[in-house]
């Protein structure tokens, strides 16, 4: 199953450098091209008009292949206005992320530092 994983920052950066570019449409099929798309970290960035604009591309011909789609956030879906360049994009991505979706709440300690203590521990 092809599968691409990337963070919502580098994806974002790589479309707004493909649109200066006049390559677009090559960077955008990169994204929706794979059965499976996972883009860790959204909402770690704020993005701009563009980007947002740019996102909402990649999710939309996504959701519109019934292509998967698997996003990471520490931001409730309600909390996307503070991410995304305005409440009606904003709206428009919640919609299609959760559109025939499971979601998944995960709560408790980072892994990240279940790792560090791990790491810790090893040190002699």
């Amino acid at each position: 199953m092809s599968t691409l994983f990337i963070t919502a920052a580098e994806m974002v950066n790589n479309l707004v450098t493909a649109q200066k570019t006049f390559h677009l449409d090559t960077e955008l099929n990169k994204y929706r091209r794979p059965l499976v798309l996972i883009i860790d970290e959204l909402g770690y960035v704020t993005l701009d008009n563009q980007a947002s604009n740019l996102f909402f591309q990649v999710i939309s011909s996504r959701h519109d292949q019934c292509l998967g789609t698997i996003t990471t956030t520490n931001l409730a879906f309600s909390k996307f206005n503070q991410i995304f360049a305005n409440d009606a994009i904003a709206h428009a991505i919640v919609d299609r992320l959760v559109n025939e979706s499971e979601v998944y709440f995960m709560e408790g300690t980072s892994y990240r530092e279940h790792q560090r203590k791990q790491m810790k521990n090893l040190k002699p």
